[in-house]
């Protein structure tokens, strides 16, 4: 009796203090509020979390020991066309294990606007400014990751001053500023800009996109948030073609904002970007490179389509494929002792003549359950996007094969060991969208005036895209690449849980 006693005394201490603490920080708050009012505002937020960027930014790639993203051997064939060469043989150095920051200058091959993308654009950038600093013939990576900073910073501020936005106090917009810097500044994301990937260009796009949307609910400057989001929701359809639907699905978003005004110049632009983002699909399908190779299209049907199957016999004969194939479920070109390698001749004819990813989408409409399997891993991958078999030290520094940097890694780290990673978790953050934007809205500038919901509807396209990004990939190579190809709906799940998070701290009010 006398120990329980003393635990309720303990107990009774415990919850005591604990309500003394949040008198005190309630009443250090109410301070601080009151000292900030009307001397601060989400501009200068923004600019605080765009400085907070920057420096971390600075220390990551432009401090010793650089960090960076090693190759994985599709780095050939973006920068070959540009004049850029691994200045070794291939070695262990070169591949997976280190990241490499000096390269091998020369003329680029058959011309400057060979095979011209947005990132090629971006890397003859970068070299011919490493070249006016440096007058020799060595490419340093690290201009190319200054080109992508310079288009970051800007949409560090743009995404954080629109979070920003609704807060009422300093404290409630100084915590969403930081929690913006610390996801969106996490050195998974970061350590991208200082490689060959497509993933800078990918992250950067759809931070302004983002916040360009929501930018259009202000009375100010609608035109010049909707080039913004024309012109880089463009450049992300076109990065590559497992983007194409991008395009389609903001150009779905720009439609709205045709009806937000009766401004003929707004409407003018308005129909322009939706128009020029529906051809940028259209473009992507038919000419954007493509990172999907023939490994993905075995994996699509092992991988994917058969993996999922309780009758692989019966699933084969779907699509007119011999029984006898069935042997292939699960199979993967990564096992030690792969039963069969993708570009075996003895596939062409029987087995990858027999589909397509028109028709593996098709085969997930009619069984929507083993889509459903197929998306539960996809956020498994998307929560767990940083590179395992990805260095991102230098040789130089002294660190282990593939090791990768702890530093600013809270965000990224969190995600993959302490949120739940199932489609039920995209289940529940959908639903609490709804419920955390259904009432939000304004009025817009104009003649006509409008209540809209823009806010909801920009989340709901951005989780759309996310959603998209899964299914483009699980159709075109099963399970066994989405590390490589998931970047964009890891993007979008931290642009929503950042958003949901900043408009739960302004209802709750406890800030």
């Amino acid at each position: 009796m006398k120990d329980n006693r003393d635990q309720w005394k303990v107990l009774r201490f415990i919850i005591i203090s604990l309500n003394k603490l949040t008198v005190q920080l309630k009443k250090i708050v109410g301070r601080v509020n009151q000292n900030r009012e009307g001397k601060y505002s989400d501009s200068i937020i923004a600019m605080v979390a765009g400085g907070l960027s920057l420096v971390l930014l600075v220390l990551m790639l432009f401090v010793p020991p650089f960090l960076g993203m090693s190759d994985d051997g599709s780095f050939a064939r973006v920068i070959n066309p540009a004049g850029i060469y691994h200045m070794e043989a291939a070695s262990e150095n070169l591949y997976f294990n280190y990241y490499v920051r000096e390269y091998l200058s020369l003329a680029p091959e058959g011309g400057v606007l060979t095979g011209i993308t947005c990132q090629r654009a971006m890397i003859y950038t970068a070299k011919w400014l490493d070249s006016i600093f440096t007058r020799d013939s060595i490419f340093d990576l690290r201009f190319l990751a200054l080109l992508y900073a310079l288009l970051y910073i800007p949409a560090v501020m743009l995404l954080v001053k629109q979070a920003a936005a609704r807060a009422k106090t300093f404290t409630e917009c100084m915590v969403i500023g930081l929690v913006g810097v610390v996801i969106f500044s996490d050195v998974s994301y970061v350590t991208y800009f200082s490689s060959f990937f497509t993933e800078p260009l990918v992250f950067v796009s759809m931070l302004i996109c983002t916040g360009s949307a929501l930018a259009l609910q202000k009375e100010k400057h609608n035109i010049f948030y909707l080039v913004l989001y024309t012109l880089f929701g463009m450049a992300l359809t076109t990065i590559e073609d497992k983007y194409a639907a991008a395009g389609l699905i903001l150009g779905l978003l720009g439609v709205k904002f045709v009806f937000v005004n009766k401004a003929l110049l707004w409407r003018i632009g308005c129909i322009t970007a939706v128009l020029s983002l529906f051809l940028s699909t259209m473009f992507s399908v038919s000419y954007a490179p493509s990172s999907f190779t023939t490994s993905g299209k075995f994996h699509a049907m092992t991988r994917g389509v058969l993996l999922q199957s309780t009758d692989p016999e019966k699933t084969l004969e779907e699509f007119g494929i011999d029984s006898s194939y069935s042997i292939l479920a699960d199979a993967s070109s990564n096992d030690r002792y792969p039963l069969i390698k993708p570009d075996s001749r003895d596939l062409l004819e029987g087995f990858y003549d027999r589909y397509s990813p028109a028709k593996i989408a098709f085969f997930y409409l009619r069984h929507p359950t083993a889509l459903v399997a197929m998306l539960d891993i996809s956020v498994k991958a998307a929560f767990n996007f940083r590179r395992d078999f990805s260095g991102n030290y230098e040789k130089s520094a002294g660190m282990p094969k593939k090791a990768k940097s702890l530093f600013w890694s809270a965000w990224s780290s969190f995600k993959a060991n302490s949120l739940p990673k199932t489609i039920g978790f995209l289940a529940v953050l959908l639903l609490a969208l709804i419920l955390l934007f259904r009432q939000k809205a304004v009025r817009l500038a104009g003649s006509y005036r409008l209540r809209s919901s823009i806010p909801l509807e920009v989340m709901l396209i951005i989780f759309l895209m996310g959603i998209s990004n899964a299914i483009v990939t699980i159709v075109n190579s099963g399970d066994t690449e989405m590390t490589r190809h998931l970047f964009l709906f890891s993007v979008t799940l931290d642009i929503i849980m950042y958003y949901s998070f900043s408009e739960l701290l302004h209802k709750l009010r406890i800030l």
